[in-house]
């Protein structure tokens, strides 16, 4: 085939192409033009949900910023001093700032449940909560820091927490086994022990002590580094 003719039956290939395209496109144009508009506002709803949350991650942050300061803030006993008021940014008493900063965790967790900054004001509500005496608040806010800490490091520290609120509520033998369960994971986020000497002391606390000694035992034994070996040791002298 001449140089030419193949020239011209490229162009036409090319112009019949062309043809096919455009007629298919008038064909197609609504769901073209739909499909477009379709992509640009799934582009549009994607961009303006990673801004507002992130937006609602800075916010929550600054929120628990400042219940964690009044959760820090010092203790400074009323002055006797006739006409003399508080000092700013402390408080009287522990269970004044405690009430204050339960309140500020409290209002960080109604505004921003799911955010990170939400989950961490709701353990650190429950410490408070626990630190109050009211342990079943406690108990029930570690279970929902739980239920949606997902892979975060609150999950498995308010499970170590939860383990202390039902030790304190009376329910030993859950409090025994919460506290065995978090033991038994070595690849957990919380130190195994950690865990042992508290596991370690509700046995105690329940009158187990042969327990009680084999669990310090194991801390002794199994983390010989551990900087709770000499009061691991110290007691099991105690318990004989």
């Amino acid at each position: 085939m001449k140089a030419q003719e193949r020239h011209h039956l490229k162009q036409n290939e090319f112009v019949s192409s062309v043809a096919d395209a455009t007629s298919w496109y008038r064909t197609n144009q609504s769901t073209v033009i739909g499909g477009i508009v379709a992509v640009v506002a799934v582009a549009v709803l994607a961009s303006g949900y990673f801004w507002w949350k992130g937006r609602a991650e800075e916010q929550s942050g600054s929120l628990l910023g400042v219940a964690m300061t009044v959760y820090q803030a010092p203790i400074v006993p009323p002055s006797s001093v006739p006409g003399a008021t508080q000092a700013a940014g402390s408080y009287p008493t522990e269970k004044a700032r405690a009430e204050a900063a339960l309140t500020a965790f409290q209002q960080v967790y109604s505004a921003y449940p799911s955010s990170t900054a939400g989950i961490a004001a709701k353990y650190h509500s429950a410490e408070v909560l626990l630190s109050l005496g009211r342990k079943d608040e406690a108990q029930k806010a570690y279970e929902e820091v739980i239920a949606n800490a997902g892979g975060s490091i609150y999950g498995p520290v308010a499970k170590l927490g939860l383990a202390t609120a039902l030790l304190a509520n009376g329910k030993g033998d859950q409090a025994v086994k919460t506290f065995e369960e978090l033991a038994a994971n070595r690849d957990g986020a919380v130190p195994v022990d950690g865990v042992l000497m508290q596991l370690a002391a509700a046995y105690k606390q329940l009158g187990k002590n042969q327990e009680a000694r084999t669990t310090y035992k194991r801390v002794v034994d199994e983390f010989p580094d551990s900087p709770y070996v000499q009061s691991a040791r110290q007691q099991m002298t105690l318990l004989g």
